[in-house]
């Protein structure tokens, strides 16, 4: 009886040994195929459509603030407002339909609570303007510009451009 069980006991720890080695080859060969062949994307591809759409809307605001900087008189104009709130609108609803664009969503939507606030400061605001309250709103407003323009640039950069933007436009 004792040679069957000094057996037992003797293949008990081959046994554990046998599985370490099974279960370390097991973890690297998962590791391994995670490590090589998934990366993890923590925001969209580049969208040509967006970026022009932004570049289009700074445009128009450093219009504007250059004719109030350089023509103090010149009257409050809501369509400026109109025109740049829908422009935002269309790029925040694109924003919201593209995967993992939430940050930009953020951006567009403070860039909207900017242009909000300039349009009450400028609507009650006497003529001639004061520059100083232009320069100010001018240079908080295009922080945020700044800041998603780069990253857009930053996500060109990476080389992958969304579905959306390659689809052929339609024409109405």
């Amino acid at each position: 009886m004792t040679k069957p069980m000094n057996a037992i006991r003797r293949a008990k720890p081959i046994q554990g040994q046998l599985l370490s080695v099974t279960g370390l080859l097991l973890l690297l060969a998962i590791l391994s195929s995670a490590l090589s062949g998934c990366a993890v994307k923590l925001i969209g591809d580049y969208d040509e459509t967006f970026d022009k759409g932004v570049t289009d809307i700074e445009q128009k605001a450093e219009l504007y603030f250059a004719k109030l900087k350089s023509t103090p008189d010149t009257p409050f104009d809501q369509a400026f407002y109109d025109d740049i709130t829908a422009r935002l609108a269309v790029l925040k609803a694109r924003a919201v339909a593209m995967p993992k664009y939430d940050i930009l969503v953020q951006q567009i939507t403070n860039l909207q609570s900017q242009f909000d606030d300039f349009h009450q400061l400028d609507k009650s605001a006497g003529r001639p303007i004061s520059a100083a309250i232009v320069s100010s709103a001018q240079s908080g407003i295009s922080v945020s510009f700044e800041s998603i323009l780069k990253l857009e640039i930053a996500l060109k950069r990476t080389g992958t451009t969304s579905k959306a933007a390659l689809a052929p436009a339609t024409q109405k």
